[in-house]
Order: structure tokens, then C-alpha cells, then sequence
């Protein structure tokens, strides 16, 4: 397969009527299996093409998409290239598209994982529901990964191969839901039965749920928590697009103290424990950006356009095909603390033990505003013991102001994250949990 996608990007390259020519292809392996009420009732396997033609004529840039690699229909695809380009805005800050870089050498992809059957993925969901009694499971179990090309007229030839395995699990018990995920490029990395009984934890209790009044009150927020909150930071905060855009919430507040010193944050395309990878959808070689130093945020990530915007070195971070989208720290990791979860809620008097957030959503981006619903597994922390199941919350909150405010993060990290619902190709946060001194909460539910 690999010898006539160059063959076909060769001929793009040769026959594009334009100045320059840059051709992503991603071959998906997406296969899933969705289980309801402890039963299998769906299986998905999905594995093509999506090709991405990026085209430039003098300072015009544009883009074509399609599925059918079909080498007949490469003048056609040609034409409508140059036919985008021609009636697209030009970009001045773009000076073409990027020049072949040295591209560190690392391992993304477990063949076994890549290659899961659907049989394989039955005997997981098998372990799963042998482990239950009276809860009800529902959840995916998630295998495969993609293969991403990439050549331009400059010379650039990329491959690259990564797996990905996803698994999540909500248990139903008396009105009560307990929520557990786990993410890796190896699906032996994952532990269903460690999941299972995680969740388990969450609906072992009798009686039903407590309401409490909104207001403020101290949290834990476990690890799905912690990712889901940095993941917005990453899009509002990190982003140089959303910053040169002046709707970044570090706008006058870079190089300044803003978080607590506790806070730490990296993005490392590098490390085996996240979805590493090592260049970009440009083509740029990725590197490690530190964001944020004790409690001070100092960098921001770019893809070429936002950089050359600003003069500044080529980006690493564009999460799609030029001319450019939205630069994104896809490999986001906080730094740990030195005690254990356990431990923390030990030391908490009283506090809301939160396993995740649901539907969360951007109130106001300036002041890094969220709102969402807490779910899977809300409860009342009082004398160092998680004690009762409470009704779920809804929060509308700073989090510039939650995360000023950490007093403890956990010795333990957890990959938080997945796929998008497009294309096969996941990103990830290694996420601790941590104990913060107030979340606003400014409704209930009834559930």
C-alpha cells in the first residue's frame, strides 16, 4: 500500500497547475464494539482513506478533501484543487508550505492493538460483565489506530503508524452510576477488571442519593475531571490561535503567577505513556513545550501560520493540514504531587468527590468560565471518608481561579482522553486528580 500511495502522491506533485503541492493521507482503522445493559448490541468497523490536497498559488492558499483514492480521478481532484485555491483569500503571513526537518525516531504503534478482532474485544466485554452482580454495564471497547502520510513539492515524505485502544464503563445499581476509562496505544495496558472494579466503588451504596444547596464548596476532582478541564485550557488558553484572536484567557497574563505554584503543565510529544507522536499534520517536528511553571503560564503552542504571524520559529503543534487551523498541545501532562489519592481524601473534612465532568462547555473564554453537569459518581466527603452519593451538580466557575487554589495533587496519573468524532487519531492528557479549595456550584439535578 505504501509503494502506490507514493506512486499517486508523485504524480499529484508532478501534474498540480500551482505553485506548490502538499498531500496528507491518513488510512483509518477505527473498530469498535458498544456494550448496553452488560449485552454486546454493535460492532463498527470502519478503515479507508481520507486525503487531504493542500494547494498554493502565489499567496492563495486552499484545501481539497476527499475518500476514493482512485488513481482515475486525480486530474479531477487537481482540477477542484486549483479551482479552491484560485477563488480563496491570500494569506501574507504564509510563505508556503514546510521544508523537510529532521524527525526524531520513535515507536507508536503495538501491531497486536492495531490489529484487534472483534472476538478479541468479546472476551474483554466478557471479563467486564463476569465481574458484575447486580449492576447493569454499559461502555466501548475501542481498537485499531491510523496511518498518516505526508508529502509536499519541498521534499517532505512522512509515515508514521500508531495504535490507540480505548475502553469505558459506566455501571447502572439502584439509580446509582459509577464511571471508569482507560486509554493506550496497547490494549494489554488496560485492565477491564481494574476498571470494573473502579466503578463498582461508585455504585456500592445503600440508600438514595442526597441533594445539597448550590454554593461553594471544596472538591477532589479525579483524574477524568483534571483531563477534561486541561483539555479546555489547551483550546482557550494554549492555543496561539485563540490567543493572536484576543479570546485566550492568558491574554496580559502570560509570564505572570496566575495559577498555584502547585500547578505544572507540559506538552511532550515524546512520552510513551501519552498518544506520542513526532511531527505534526504540516509536517513540522514536534518538541516539548513547557506552559506552565509554578503556577505561571509561559508558553503557548503554534502551527507555521500563527507563528509566522509572530516571527517565530516553525510551529510542531497544527493538528491539521495547512494553510493551518488551530494549533493545539495534544500530549498535554500536569505534573504529579507526592501523595496519593487515598491519602488526600483521608485529610479532607469535608468536600464533594467529583469522577467526572459532562457536557462541558465555554461561558466566557477571557475569564476562563466552564460550565457542565458532574455525573458517574458525585459524593460527600465528611471526616476523611467518601460517605454519601450526591445528586448531580451543575458548576459555572473560573478556573483560572479553581486552579489558583490547588491544595493537593495526586502521586498518581491516569491518560485521559481518546478520539474526537472525526478521524482516528487520539489525543491525550496524563492527568493527576487534586483536592481544590472551592467550586462553585449554582444548581442542582434530579438525577
Amino acid at each position: 500500500m505504501r509503494e502506490k500511495i507514493e506512486k499517486i502522491a508523485n504524480y499529484l506533485i508532478k501534474n498540480f497547475e500551482g505553485d506548490e503541492i502538499q498531500i496528507t493521507i491518513i488510512f483509518e482503522n477505527n473498530n469498535l464494539t458498544r456494550f448496553y445493559e452488560s449485552k454486546i448490541h454493535q460492532n463498527i468497523s470502519i478503515k479507508g482513506f481520507n486525503v487531504f490536497l493542500s494547494g498554493r498559488i502565489d499567496k492563495k492558499f486552499g484545501i481539497f478533501s476527499f475518500t476514493d483514492l482512485n488513481e482515475e480521478k486525480l486530474k479531477y481532484y487537481l482540477k477542484k484543487l486549483k479551482e479552491i485555491v484560485l477563488n480563496s483569500k491570500e494569506i501574507e503571513e504564509l510563505d508556503g508550505f514546510a521544508s523537510p526537518s529532521k524527525i526524531e525516531k520513535i515507536d507508536t504503534c503495538d501491531e497486536y492493538t492495531y490489529n484487534f478482532s472483534e472476538f478479541e474485544r468479546l472476551k474483554i466485554v466478557e471479563k467486564i460483565v463476569k465481574k458484575l452482580k447486580e449492576e447493569k454495564a454499559y461502555g466501548i471497547v475501542s481498537t485499531g489506530g491510523s496511518e498518516i502520510y505526508i508529502f509536499n513539492s519541498r521534499g517532505i515524505n512522512l509515515y508514521q503508524k500508531q495504535s490507540d485502544a480505548h475502553i469505558t464503563i459506566t455501571l447502572w445499581k439502584n439509580e446509582l452510576s459509577g464511571w471508569a476509562e482507560g486509554h493506550s496505544r496497547n490494549i494489554k495496558n488496560i485492565d477491564p477488571e481494574f476498571l470494573v472494579e473502579r466503578a463498582k466503588k461508585k455504585v456500592d451504596f445503600k440508600g438514595e442519593k442526597i441533594e445539597i444547596k448550590p454554593g461553594e464548596y471544596p472538591a477532589i476532582l479525579e483524574f477524568p475531571a483534571v483531563g477534561d478541564v486541561l483539555s479546555f485550557m489547551g483550546w482557550v488558553g494554549f492555543s496561539a490561535k485563540t490567543y493572536q484572536e484576543k479570546r485566550s484567557f492568558l491574554i496580559e497574563k502570560l509570564n505572570k503567577k496566575i495559577f498555584s505554584e502547585k500547578f505544572n503543565l507540559i506538552d511532550d510529544p515524546f512520552n510513551p505513556l501519552n498518544f506520542n507522536f513526532p511531527f505534526d499534520f504540516e509536517g513540522v517536528p514536534k518538541r516539548k513545550i513547557e506552559l506552565v511553571k509554578e503556577g505561571i503560564p509561559i508558553n503557548l503552542v503554534y502551527d507555521r501560520r500563527t507563528a509566522k504571524k509572530e516571527g517565530k520559529e516553525e510551529g510542531g503543534n497544527a493538528v491539521s493540514p495547512p494553510p493551518g487551523g488551530f494549533p493545539f498541545p495534544t500530549n498535554m501532562e500536569m505534573k504529579q504531587g507526592e501523595k496519593n489519592l487515598e491519602k488526600i481524601i483521608e485529610e479532607t473534612d469535608y468536600g464533594i468527590y467529583i469522577t467526572r465532568f459532562h457536557y462541558t462547555n465555554v461561558v466566557h473564554p477571557i475569564e476562563f468560565i466552564l460550565t457542565g453537569v458532574t455525573r458517574d459518581g458525585t459524593f460527600l466527603i465528611e471526616n476523611g471518608k467518601i460517605k454519601k452519593p450526591i445528586k448531580n451538580l451543575r458548576f459555572t466557575d473560573s478556573f483560572i481561579k479553581v486552579f489558583s487554589e490547588i491544595e493537593e495533587i495526586s502521586k498518581e496519573r491516569e491518560l485521559i482522553g481518546g478520539n474526537s468524532y472525526g478521524i482516528r487519531f487520539p489525543f491525550g492528557v496524563l492527568a493527576p486528580s487534586i483536592k481544590v479549595k472551592s467550586i462553585k456550584f449554582t444548581s442542582g439535578t434530579t438525577f
